[in-house]
């Protein structure tokens, strides 16, 4: 979720990875930057068919709400009964309180220290995203925030859960960017 520039190098990253990608933003600038990169939008009423509690979001099985504001805590915790498999977000700073409790649901990604604006900032910078296999060795600087595995199921990295690839399995990873100054 989110048309932001950097979610869309995220998003032709796992692309390139063999995943399908489905996408939804709100904004009109953010939907039409996603159908100009030719990336599958999804119906505009996304969020009010998730916040029905009745309703299914057939085919969504794993939704990653990848923009830095409190807005994906709270869709984090309307998704989270209308999908099939997990919710996550990017995880607020640890000195923030924001909007929304911090602890709300839904898993956050990245681990603790590329909470909201730490990926932004450093995609502002020129970090890029990579795809690794298992076997190489990641670069310095390079910080790991999903594994594709070898059957195709994406798995975020998270603080609580470190990257365990395995042979077959592809890291995604975003790289250091400029130094600031």
């Amino acid at each position: 979720m989110g048309g932001a520039p950097r979610v869309l190098d995220l998003v032709r990253a796992l692309r390139a990875a063999g995943l399908d990608v489905l996408m939804w933003a709100g904004a009109a600038q953010e939907r039409m930057r996603i159908e100009a990169a030719g990336i599958e939008l999804a119906a505009g009423e996304l969020m009010a068919a998730a916040s029905d509690p009745q309703a299914r979001l057939e085919g969504v099985t794993s939704p990653h709400l990848l923009t830095d504001d409190d807005f994906n805590a709270l869709a984090a915790i309307v998704m989270e009964d209308s999908v099939e498999g997990p919710v996550h977000r990017v995880g607020p700073p640890p000195d923030s309180e924001g909007v929304v409790a911090r602890y709300t649901a839904g898993g956050t990604v990245f681990g603790p220290e590329l909470v909201r604006h730490v990926p932004a900032t450093r995609h502002a910078r020129g970090a890029r995203f990579h795809l690794r296999t298992a076997s190489e060795p990641r670069p310095p600087g390079h910080d790991a925030l999903f594994v594709v595995r070898r059957d195709g199921r994406l798995e975020p990295v998270t603080g609580d859960r470190p990257v365990a690839a395995r042979q077959g399995d592809t890291l995604v990873l975003l790289g250091p960017g400029r130094p600031e100054g």
